[in-house]
C-alpha cells in the first residue's frame, strides 16, 4: 500500500444552480493581505473582514488583494458586490480543480493557473489552483493554502521600483503570472537532477525500488505536463489584442512569459523522453545482468558436468575381483590419477572457453559499462 494516498476530489452534486459555492470541507480560513500603491505611495495592510474590502476600492491607482484559503464563502461572495466579479468565476474559485484557462468578462478578466511545489518530504509534488482576476485598477488573487512565489513582487512594491509602481493593474497581473511560470524552472531542475540519479542507479544496480522510483517520476511528470500545457495556451490568449484591460506596453512582457512557458514545456517533453528511456534502460540492464548470471551458471555447469560424470562413474559399486570391472579401482595410484584427469579436464574446458571468446565478451561488457558510467 502506498505511504502517500491520493487525495480524492470533492464530488460535485449534479444539477445545482450556476454559481453555487461548494467550498472544500478542509479549506482553511482565509487570510487577506492587501497592497494599495501608486507612483508615490505603497500601503500594505491585512483586511480583517469582508466589510473592509469595499472601502478600499478606488483609494489607490492599483489595489492588489490576495486571499490565502477558501474557508469563507461570505468573503468570496463579497467580491461580487464590491468588484462585480461574475458568480461563475466565484464558483470556479470554490471548486479548485479547474484547468488553466482565461475567461473574459465585460469588466474583468479571470485567469486560472496551476501552482506546483515539493511537499514537506521533498519527494511528492503538491498542486494547488491559483485564481487571478484583474480589471480597471484592481488585481485579486485567490489561493488554496498559504505560500506562493510572489515574494519578489512584494519586495519590488516595497522598494518603490518605478517599472511596477508606475504601471497599472495589467502589469501587476503580468508580474504575478510571470512569477508562477518562472516558479517551474527550479522545480524542473530538481526533477532533472532526480532523473540523473535514477539513471546512475539503473546503470550500477537496478532493483525493484529503482523501478518504483521511475514509475513515481513518470507520474509526477504527467502531473507537470497537465499543468504546464494548458497554461501555455492561457498565456497565449492573454497576448491577443481582444483581451481588455491590457495596455499595449504590457503585451511585450506577456510575449516574454509565453516564451518562458514554451521553454518549460520543452523541458517537460525532454524529461518525458528521458523517463521513457529510463524504463527501457532498466529493462535492458536487468536483462543484461540476467544474461551474465545465466552465462556464469552455464560456464560452471559445463565445467562440472564431466567432473560429475567421472565421480558418479567411480562412485558405483564395483567388484574389484572381476576382470570386467574398472581396472583403475585396484591400482594404488588410482585416486591421484583420477584427480589429475579431472584437473586436466577443467583446464581444457577453460582453455576452450577462452578460445571461444567467452572471457573476452565478459571483459568488453564490463569496459562498456564503465565507459557508460564515465559518460554519465
Amino acid at each position: 500500500m502506498s505511504k502517500h494516498p491520493r487525495k480524492r476530489r470533492q464530488a460535485k452534486t449534479p444539477g445545482l444552480p450556476p454559481g453555487t459555492l461548494l467550498l472544500p470541507p478542509d479549506a482553511p480560513a482565509p487570510e487577506v493581505h492587501v497592497f494599495g500603491y501608486g507612483p508615490t505611495e505603497c500601503v500594505e495592510l491585512d483586511a480583517a473582514d469582508d466589510s473592509a474590502l469595499g472601502d478600499l476600492v478606488g483609494r489607490w491607482p492599483v489595489l492588489w488583494i490576495n486571499f490565502n484559503g477558501l474557508g469563507s464563502g461570505e468573503l468570496l461572495s463579497s467580491l461580487e458586490q464590491d468588484f462585480g466579479i461574475h458568480h461563475l468565476v466565484l464558483e470556479d474559485m470554490a471548486n479548485p480543480h479547474q484547468r488553466p484557462k482565461v475567461e473574459i468578462y465585460s469588466d474583468h478578466v479571470y485567469v486560472v493557473l496551476r501552482l506546483q511545489h515539493w511537499g514537506e518530504d521533498g519527494h511528492t509534488l503538491e498542486e494547488e489552483q491559483l485564481n487571478l482576476v484583474f480589471g480597471k485598477g484592481f488585481v485579486i488573487t485567490v489561493q488554496e493554502v498559504l505560500g506562493d512565489p510572489f515574494d519578489p513582487i512584494r519586495h519590488r512594491l516595497r522598494a518603490s521600483r518605478p517599472l511596477i509602481r508606475e504601471a497599472g493593474a495589467d502589469f501587476l497581473a503580468y508580474a504575478l503570472i510571470d512569477a508562477v511560470v518562472d516558479h517551474y524552472f527550479p522545480l524542473l531542475q530538481v526533477f532533472g537532477d532526480d532523473l540523473d540519479d535514477l539513471e546512475e542507479r539503473i546503470l550500477e544496480r537496478p532493483t525493484q525500488a529503482t523501478l518504483l522510483a521511475v514509475k513515481r517520476a513518470r507520474r509526477r511528470l504527467l502531473g507537470l505536463r497537465r499543468a504546464i500545457w494548458p497554461m501555455r495556451d492561457a498565456v497565449a490568449t492573454l497576448q491577443g489584442d481582444h483581451v481588455p484591460f491590457i495596455q499595449p506596453g504590457t503585451r511585450p512582457y506577456l510575449r516574454d512569459v509565453f516564451d518562458h512557458s514554451l521553454r518549460i514545456l520543452d523541458l517537460t517533453e525532454s524529461y518525458r523522453d528521458q523517463v521513457g528511456g529510463l524504463m527501457d534502460g532498466y529493462m535492458s540492464s536487468v536483462s543484461f545482468r540476467m544474461n551474465e548470471i545465466m552465462g556464469t551458471l552455464t560456464l560452471v555447469g559445463t565445467i562440472f558436468l564431466p567432473l560429475s560424470f567421472l565421480t558418479g562413474l567411480y562412485g558405483m559399486n564395483f567388484d574389484t575381483a572381476s576382470p570386467w570391472n574398472l581396472p583403475e579401482l585396484g591400482q594404488p595410484y588410482g585416486y591421484p590419477v583420477l584427480m589429475a584427469v579431472m584437473a586436466l579436464t577443467t583446464i581444457g574446458l577453460l582453455y576452450g572457453f577462452y578460445r571461444s571468446g567467452w572471457f573476452e565478451l565478459s571483459a568488453s561488457s564490463a569496459k562498456l559499462a564503465a565507459r557508460d558510467d564515465e559518460d554519465a
